[in-house]
């Protein structure tokens, strides 16, 4: 194979190997979806949500917390440079699962879904709120 076909077929899978995770309790949304997958990147969920849960128990240490992240980057099929990580959840988890995405060269983004807040009076008199998201896009995460 030439030097010029190798380098093409290098970027190619450089470009279709990289993954956007997202790591978090709720389903994303299609739009969130849609832009996780531009540029042809496979877009892979946590489903094993129990993962992501933690006990109510004051005495957890740092062990727990980076034991846990282990197993879910694992389960997600490991992260690699180039991949991109977005982590939503219990901070600590969140903080460890979103180290080992930095030690292992992922960009890591939030979303960016503005909320529209709706006071719908009742009957009673009581007011019901009602609360829209939108996404309107991912924002890069910075390392202070």
């Amino acid at each position: 194979m030439s030097s010029d076909c190798s380098s093409i077929l290098v970027f190619f899978m450089e470009v279709i190997m990289k993954k956007f995770i997202f790591i978090m309790q709720h389903q994303p949304t299609a739009e969130q979806l849609v832009a996780a997958a531009m540029g042809g990147r496979e877009v892979v969920q946590i489903q094993e949500k129990k993962l992501l849960l933690v006990p109510d128990d004051p005495s957890l240490g740092r062990e727990w917390f980076a034991t846990r992240a282990t197993e879910i980057v694992s389960v997600v099929g490991g992260i690699a440079e180039g991949d991109t990580l977005h982590v939503m959840g219990q901070q600590q988890l969140a903080m460890a699962v979103t180290a080992l995405g930095r030690k292992a060269g992922a960009k890591l983004v939030e979303s960016v879904t503005p909320r529209v807040s709706k006071d719908i009076p009742q009957e009673d008199g009581t007011v019901r709120k009602e609360f829209t998201f939108s996404f309107t896009g991912f924002r890069e995460v910075h390392q202070y």
